[in-house]
């Protein structure tokens, strides 16, 4: 029982070891391939053209429902800070802000753009 100890611990010590190299390997490995650049995204890259309409249709349907609920966000931002409700009401803010911000949308306008430029097909419902 005595020599059952030490032995549990050293295999312990070595598993740990093991998952610690094996995790340094991958971050070295990891950290020389990031000296390539690439124009455009690796998920444009290897998008399939069939999925083309269905994500483009996502895309306009998040469009919509961000259009939609900012005002519901702003109305229950005011409350909240009406309320006292400060660390609600900062959350709230900082989902309106991100939400507004121009990098967001930007990025939206984007992945619309590479999926039409890729696959020759515009947004459903939009016109060409």
């Amino acid at each position: 029982m005595k020599n059952m100890i030490p032995t549990a611990k050293k295999l312990i010590v070595g598993v740990v070891a093991v998952g610690a190299l094996s995790v340094g390997a991958a971050g070295i490995a990891g950290a020389a391939t990031t000296g390539t650049s690439s124009v455009t995204p690796a998920r444009v890259q290897s998008f399939n053209c069939a999925n083309a309409p269905k994500v483009l249709a996502r895309i306009q349907k998040a469009e919509g429902d961000i259009a939609n609920g900012l005002p519901k966000l702003t109305a229950a931002q005011a409350k909240a800070a009406a309320a006292g409700r400060t660390k609600t009401a900062a959350r709230l803010q900082r989902r309106i802000t991100r939400l507004e911000s121009p990098a967001f949308k930007a990025r939206l306008d984007r992945a619309t753009a590479a999926i039409d430029a890729k696959c020759n097909v515009s947004a459903p419902g939009a016109t060409s």
